[in-house]
Order: C-alpha cells, then sequence, then structure tokens
C-alpha cells in the first residue's frame, strides 16, 4: 500500500469514533487503508463499486450527471463515500456521534 495515501488518511483516524479511512478506486479496489482491526477493508472497498454503480443508475433515472457525496446510515455505523481525486473515493466509516448525517429540507422561499 502506498505509504503517502495511507498517511494522508491519518487525520480521519485522529477524531474519536472513525473506525476507517479508506481510498477506494471506482472499480471498488481498496489503494490505502488506515482502519480498526474488525474493517476487512478489502471487503468494504468490493461492496462500493456496487454502490456507486446504483447511484450512477439513479442519477440517470433522474437525469443527473451523477452523484457526488453518498452517505448510509446503518444500525451502528455511518458510511460517507466522497470524492478524493479524480480517480479516488474516500470512505470513512464511523459511529453516529462521529460521523452525524443531518438531513434538512429547506422551505419554498430559500
Amino acid at each position: 500500500m502506498d505509504d503517502t495515501l495511507v498517511s494522508q488518511l491519518a487525520p480521519y483516524r485522529e477524531r474519536p469514533g472513525i473506525k476507517a479511512a479508506l481510498l477506494i478506486s471506482h472499480d471498488g479496489f481498496l489503494v490505502a487503508a488506515s482502519c480498526d482491526d474488525d474493517i476487512n477493508a478489502e471487503a468494504v472497498a468490493a461492496q462500493v463499486a456496487g454502490v456507486l454503480d446504483i447511484g450512477a443508475r439513479l442519477a440517470d433515472e433522474l437525469k443527473q450527471d451523477g452523484a457526488g457525496y453518498i452517505t448510509i446510515e446503518l444500525t451502528e455505523l455511518n458510511v460517507v463515500l466522497a470524492p478524493f481525486t479524480d480517480e479516488l473515493l474516500l470512505g470513512l466509516i464511523g459511529t453516529p456521534a462521529a460521523i452525524g448525517l443531518h438531513y434538512t429540507l429547506r422551505s419554498a422561499s430559500s
């Protein structure tokens, strides 16, 4: 694994409750990882390709260019997939206290 990329993940892991910080190719290949021992980084990365495919198909159906950020709220963990470079995604996995997902419906005048 590229030590330079792994070192770029360190600031994310310094935050309490962040269980994993991953750099993943758009094809779902793990490029760099810093994670707790109970996280199988390669298996998680492999699932990202399917999530991206669903996001792309949904965007296409809605006549949009694509998904920018994808968030998933699970029972005890939250996941955020975000652009990192043109070729890589940042995947963060953390407790709800570490990664809070907040949704706001704006009024018609906003």
